[in-house]
């Protein structure tokens, strides 16, 4: 047997059923990459880790081993399933705020493996031009969250220097935070709701005029300006010319 073929083969026997011989053979090292997937779920969410107790992670990694498969030899890009995987459990009845806890963590996790995030100062010229040309969009490298659940305050609790205590925290209040790198260094920024139903719509829509409308829809009193300024002071706002499709002549 080739080389390439064995790797392949042994690959298939660490991540798929084969036959009783093969599995004894291979059965320390199936369970020391279990072992590896698993401990790279704990590092990646500590605060959920803790939240649940050792017992209870544990099955959920296990659940997300079966959902989600290693597809990279970085460690550190595994277990994004997690968070559906808690929605998805009876945990998501008893601990509800669970899965959105960890989707912070996922982003937290992420970000220590991301650039600085960095914005140019738009020109006058795209500033200039009509909102319904523009899109806005978080600066590259950056993310957000938005829960109806203060999860922001509840990963806070869980960290070394944290000012906030469990017991402390409203759970009738949800919370929003951007997730960005400044100086090396990973920044959880607090987001009013204003600002996140902005950011959720400019998602959705193609341009910052149908964002922004989405948005009035939703809250009519929001201050575009205001919130574009402290997008733009936090280092957070992008803005492009939104994608122009050119015609064909073939569409009927």
């Amino acid at each position: 047997m080739r080389l390439r073929d064995w790797e392949a083969h042994l690959v298939g026997a660490l991540t798929h059923s084969v036959s009783d011989a093969e599995t004894r053979g291979i059965a320390i090292y199936r369970n020391a990459r279990l072992a590896i997937l698993r401990n790279a779920l704990a590092g990646a969410y500590p605060v959920c880790r803790a939240l649940v107790g050792d017992d209870c992670f544990d099955a959920l990694a296990r659940d997300t081993l079966t959902a989600q498969a290693s597809t990279s030899p970085n460690l550190h890009r595994y277990g994004n399933a997690l968070p559906d995987v808690i929605a998805q459990s009876p945990l998501a009845q008893s601990v509800p705020y669970l899965a959105d806890v960890a989707r912070l963590e996922w982003c937290v996790h992420w970000a220590h493996y991301a650039p600085d995030a960095h914005v140019e100062a738009p020109d006058a010229t795209l500033l200039a031009q009509p909102a319904d040309t523009i899109c806005a969009s978080l600066a590259n490298g950056a993310q957000w969250v938005a829960s109806r659940w203060p999860v922001v305050s509840i990963w806070r609790a869980h960290q070394a220097d944290a000012t906030i205590a469990l017991n402390e925290i409203n759970l009738g209040v949800g919370e929003a935070a951007a997730i960005a790198v400044r100086g090396h260094r990973v920044a959880v920024l607090d987001l009013d709701p204003a600002t996140a139903t902005f950011l959720a719509a400019c998602e959705a829509e193609t341009s910052l005029q149908a964002a922004l409308e989405t948005t009035l829809a939703e809250r009519p009193d929001f201050d575009l300006t205001a919130c574009l300024s402290g997008l733009y002071r936090s280092g957070l706002l992008a803005l492009s010319a939104c994608p122009t499709t050119s015609s064909t002549g073939d569409t009927p």
